[in-house]
């Protein structure tokens, strides 16, 4: 005996729905070891005036942009340092879940050491390295920071 159940149903918008966006970036070298990197997104939701239900839930922030700055290979020392800014939002899901994400920014840290005779690099690093606490999905948890410590072992150098 077979029993079918649907338990969800797919089902597409009635008109036309498009999004616009554009990304840039670029990275300008100091010299042999420094670069300054940066990039910016513009993202938009073409709605053309229709009001069906199942067009909500683009969930992307129109503007944000990174400005970082790095150096690498610094007599076996490297680091990175990147600032983040991300526009306020509306984040839609079911409706519980349906509200204004503020704006936010926070800055990514990471330093590297290279023991080349060894062929392992540690690296320590901190994502939202000043715990800047921000909502990035509407009725889940505020994201802190996160520390993390890694070894890098070249198989072929050991």
């Amino acid at each position: 005996m077979v029993f079918n159940r649907v338990v969800r149903v797919a089902s597409n918008a009635q008109s036309e729905v498009t999004t616009q966006g554009v990304s840039v970036g670029l990275n300008y070298y100091i010299g042999k070891y420094f670069a300054l990197t940066g990039n910016y997104s513009w993202n938009k939701l073409n709605k053309k005036g229709t009001d069906d239900p199942l067009i909500p839930a683009f969930n992307t922030p129109e503007n944000k942009y990174n400005i970082g700055f790095n150096g690498r290979d610094i007599k076996g020392v490297g680091f990175n340092v990147n600032y983040k800014w991300v526009q306020g939002f509306r984040y839609e899901g079911s409706p519980q879940f349906t509200g204004e994400i503020p704006s936010y920014d926070m800055v990514d840290a990471q330093v590297n050491y290279h023991l080349k005779e060894a062929g392992t690099t540690f690296k320590l690093g901190a994502m939202n390295l000043f715990n800047n606490k921000h909502y990035e999905i509407y009725g889940g948890p505020k994201v802190g920071r996160m520390v993390y410590f890694s070894i890098l072992f070249e198989v072929d150098k050991l």
